[in-house]
């Protein structure tokens, strides 16, 4: 979104540009061209609506103007929500306070639970929320593993990492394994 602000705001402001020296350099003759054209289009308007096409004029109208309300709601809901957090509050400490970074967390994870047999590969998706952690571990294992066993040892091992060695609450985990391809013979 960062982006785009910049561009929106540099395309207004060389428009602006432009247009004041326009205005500064001619002034009557963009008041002319101003007054003219606006005549012009009333009078385009007004055949438009009392024509054959006036239905059609109107459901153009109609459109359109949808379409440019739901653009500028969908701009102004991207300005106005929040952003997601990128740290999170350690909740054990003793008289101080601890940002711990979602990218360190999910690198904890991953190279803890990279270590146990059988799992090939992880990636931890990991949410803040305010009463906790949220985690949606993404695992590709060795495709003879014994599921349920598998995912409590890696549950316990996320419990491990994120409440004990980080301090951190832990919320909702999810495990989703995807089993690697069995070798060809």
């Amino acid at each position: 979104m960062n982006v785009f602000n910049r561009l929106v705001i540099v395309v207004l402001v060389l428009a602006l540009i432009v247009l004041t020296a326009i205005i500064v350099i001619e002034p009557g003759g963009v008041l002319g061209t101003t007054s003219l054209f606006s005549g012009w289009a009333r009078d385009q308007i007004e055949i438009y609506r009392s024509g054959q096409y006036q239905y059609l004029f109107l459901g153009g109208r109609i459109v359109i103007g949808g379409i440019i309300v739901l653009l500028c709601l969908l701009i102004l809901w991207l300005e106005l929500r929040r952003p997601r957090k990128k740290t999170i509050a350690v909740q054990k400490l003793a008289g101080g306070e601890a940002q711990v970074s979602i990218d360190s967390i999910s690198q904890r994870l991953a190279y803890n639970i990279d270590q146990l047999p059988d799992v090939i590969k992880v990636d931890p998706q990991i949410t803040a929320r305010s009463r906790g952690v949220d985690i949606v571990l993404l695992l590709e294992t060795a495709p003879d593993i014994d599921v349920p066993m598998k995912t409590e040892e890696v549950l316990e091992v996320t419990r491990e990492v994120v409440e004990e060695r980080m301090g951190l609450t832990l919320g909702k985990v999810q495990v989703r394994i995807k089993h690697a391809p069995y070798p060809k013979e």
